[in-house]
């Protein structure tokens, strides 16, 4: 870009000295308009590049997250911990903590809101 700024000088320094300029001043104004329109984008996409690397950092994390490796061990005390039960109302099964069906009575099913225990 500096080159071609460069040159649209030397043209302008070129075009006063001729007679009739008027055109070629003109022409030489478009590649200037054009000239700064490039720069604008080329600043536009940069900047667009590096959003794109931050948020591929903050996704890779979210990723490590939601997908980190879990042993059959956690997993087999995941299960230990969680019964499956069907709502009596709507028959949707859902994972409550069995301490929780021990100790409430009250337990609201999210999809028909009403009690799963009576």
């Amino acid at each position: 870009m500096k080159e071609i700024r460069e040159n649209l000088e030397i043209l302008k320094k070129e075009a006063n000295n001729m007679e009739e300029n008027s055109t070629l001043l003109k022409l030489i104004n478009v590649i200037d308009l054009l000239t700064e329109k490039v720069e604008e984008v080329i600043v536009n996409q940069e900047a667009m590049e590096e959003n794109i690397r931050f948020m591929d950092t903050d996704l890779s994390g979210i990723q490590e997250e939601l997908f980190e490796e879990v042993s059959l061990e956690d997993l087999e005390e995941i299960e230990d911990e969680y019964e499956e039960v069907n709502c009596k109302h709507c028959n949707n099964p859902i994972f409550i903590e069995k301490s929780a069906l021990t100790n409430n009575e009250d337990i609201t099913c999210p999809y028909c809101k009403e009690n799963i225990l009576k």
